[in-house]
């Protein structure tokens, strides 16, 4: 498929509204929000290509979910041994029970958590078992980005070869670099690195620091950057107490970008 940074970014967007309101999702209304969810997924080339080039799950799905839920919350699911395996078989499962109308927080939600409350038992099986194929498709997503670098003018071949994407450039190879002198392509790859280091972030500072990697992300590709907005945001980082993983992630963007607005 041909895809820019842009198009890419607005996939990563479109990707995280519908995982959010999965997430989020109450209990009663969660096999239709999972529906729309597992949807998308089918629908969205590069993330579809990256599911199928996992390999194809190879339970007897029937099987193993009336297992679990028959077992009354004594049972969960196996992910597998390895990334591929868990992609394509939290997926397989997440399909086979759209496919079925299964109402998940009656059946294969109970075991993941000890609360008697469905919500609860929503939430458990979110975080145990519909994250991880989140977290993966994530990672995917943003790995692509990096390889593509930070120009949107580009447009790049993506396909997949055994769940890893192969990024091609018909134009001949150059260094992209910002209006501000910076290397854009190293500028991408500190900032993702700041981004998957922001698990441990509360709500509010996940917020605080996706809005000021957007910010320096706009400006530095920007023709006039305001490098006052730039500093704005590097001060923002910076008043987060994360974890030590996080601050060497703000730190190492930061000591990159540092010495341009001087």
């Amino acid at each position: 498929m041909k895809l820019n940074k842009k198009e890419l970014r607005k996939i990563q967007y479109d990707f995280n509204s519908c995982s959010n309101r999965l997430l989020q999702a109450d209990y009663e209304d969660y096999a239709g929000v999972l529906a729309k969810f597992v949807k998308y997924m089918d629908s969205t080339p590069i993330i579809n290509d990256y599911i199928c080039g996992c390999g194809s799950c190879d339970w007897n799905l029937e099987e193993e979910i009336k297992e679990v839920q028959g077992s009354y919350g004594r049972l969960i699911f196996l992910l597998g041994e390895t990334d591929e395996e868990e992609v394509r078989n939290v997926y397989a499962v997440l399909r086979f029970l759209v496919e079925t109308n299964n109402s998940v927080y009656r059946g294969v939600a109970m075991g993941y958590s000890s609360s008697s409350k469905w919500q609860d038992k929503i939430k458990g099986f979110n975080e145990r078992f519909v994250m991880v194929l989140i977290r993966h498709v994530e990672r995917y997503l943003t790995k692509i980005g990096i390889d593509m670098g930070i120009d949107e003018k580009n447009v790049y071949n993506v396909t997949v070869q055994n769940g890893q994407a192969i990024i091609a450039n018909d134009n001949s190879t150059v260094t992209a670099t910002t209006h501000i002198g910076v290397n854009a392509n190293e500028l991408e790859r500190l900032i993702a690195s700041v981004r998957t280091k922001m698990d441990t972030l509360t709500d509010t500072d996940k917020e605080t620091a996706s809005e000021s990697l957007e910010v320096i992300e706009a400006e530095i590709v920007s023709e006039k950057p305001k490098k006052s907005m730039i500093k704005t945001a590097i001060t923002s980082l910076q008043a987060i107490k994360g974890a030590a993983e996080f601050g060497a992630a703000v730190s190492a963007l930061i000591q990159f970008i540092g010495p341009m607005l001087s």
